[in-house]
């Protein structure tokens, strides 16, 4: 643009200079409608540059304080964009470490970017939950916008609030593939609104699609039995054929502990006809009540074999769970304590305690 303006500058000064050449200073006429302009072409030209260089430093002068503005207003927004991303970064990380006060101070003291402003509300939703401020959770979790609603359904579960958590579910498990978050929260919510028959439903549809490690189906399976003990049968014969196997001895136990002998003792009786001893023991532990059937065909098992450890152990809860401690007290002195773990000994420190020998008792938990 330089050149062409030095191109305009020379061509005028050219033609100023010819009329000085010739000795003619040369008119210029413009005339628009009833208004007539005249001069020489010299002050034409003068007034031409004065109109040129007041406009050119107006526009540099304009152009300035436009830049002068941009870069004001980017330094402020640059400057509420870093701390928006400083605590939001703040609280992600109080929330992976676990502590709950911090997220709430560090959240609350101002919004995340608004990509993550519902991640914003659903740590503060947690947090408040790990308080056991279930009020303020669902206060957070109401602010959570529509379409980020789907994401929370376990902390909808945590809040006690089941029927919204399986509602927002609905559309994800009317997916053709329904995510692994999705399968896991809503057996979760199934079985926290204790709707048995649509689990055992839901456990058949999509156990194969869970990602799930024995462990924790175990520790679900447990939770259900354990939840409606007095059903637990007919939920067990519904289990897919791979669950049934590693879920049985949870199933056993569960019944031992709820007292639902009638359903236990043949398999119990053939364990005892089979050899299968620890498996026997492994149930009976969890006795809280007795059953006669099966304390004889443990008696008969033991005159036949009272060399097995497990067999008289086995007697030992029994005795326990019928309340006579004394004896619980004798058949648990002669057997070996110091290898049971935790969930085995409880039957022999009740007997223990319950019969004051608190010195055996203290012994057992100091060698574990």
């Amino acid at each position: 643009m330089i050149r062409w303006i030095l191109a305009f500058i020379i061509v005028a000064i050219s033609l100023a200079a010819s009329h000085f050449l010739i000795d003619e200073k040369g008119y210029v006429l413009i005339s628009v409608g009833n208004t007539t302009v005249e001069g020489t072409i010299i002050s034409f030209l003068v007034w031409a540059g004065i109109c040129f260089t007041v406009l050119y430093f107006a526009f540099i002068t304009l152009r300035a304080l436009l830049r002068m503005y941009g870069k004001t207003t980017g330094f402020w927004r640059g400057k509420k964009e870093l701390k928006a991303q400083q605590v939001w970064q703040q609280g992600l990380w109080a929330s992976i470490n676990d502590d709950a006060a911090a997220v709430q101070s560090t959240l609350n003291k101002g919004q995340a970017p608004e990509e993550w402003q519902d991640a914003q509300q659903a740590l503060l939703a947690k947090a408040a939950l790990q308080q056991g401020d279930k009020a303020q959770a669902l206060a957070h979790l109401q602010n959570v916008s529509d379409a980020g609603q789907s994401k929370v359904p376990k902390l909808w579960l945590d809040a006690n609030q089941n029927e919204q958590a399986l509602a927002l579910l609905d559309a994800p498990m009317a997916e053709k593939k329904p995510t692994q978050a999705a399968m896991s929260s809503y057996l979760a919510g199934l079985l926290q609104a204790e709707k048995h028959a649509e689990l055992a439903t839901a456990i058949n549809q999509h156990y194969k699609r869970l990602d799930w490690s024995q462990a924790q189906w175990q520790a679900f399976m447990a939770r259900w039995f354990t939840a409606n003990a007095e059903q637990a049968i007919g939920q067990f014969e519904q289990l897919p054929k791979a669950l049934k196997v590693q879920s049985e001895a949870l199933y056993m136990q569960s019944q031992a502990s709820a007292g639902q002998w009638q359903n236990l003792l043949p398999t119990l009786q053939k364990w005892l006809k089979k050899g299968q001893y620890q498996a026997f023991a492994d149930v009976v532990v969890h006795a809280k009540n007795p059953d006669v059937k099966l304390r004889t065909s443990l008696q008969d098992a033991l005159k036949k074999h009272p060399e097995q450890p497990q067999l008289l152990f086995a007697m030992g809860c029994l005795a326990n769970a019928a309340g006579e401690y004394e004896l619980a007290a004798k058949v648990f002195d002669n057997c070996q304590l110091t290898e049971l773990d935790k969930t085995h000994l409880k039957p022999v420190l009740n007997s223990y305690e319950q019969t004051q020998q608190f010195q055996k008792a203290y012994l057992l938990l100091a060698a574990k």
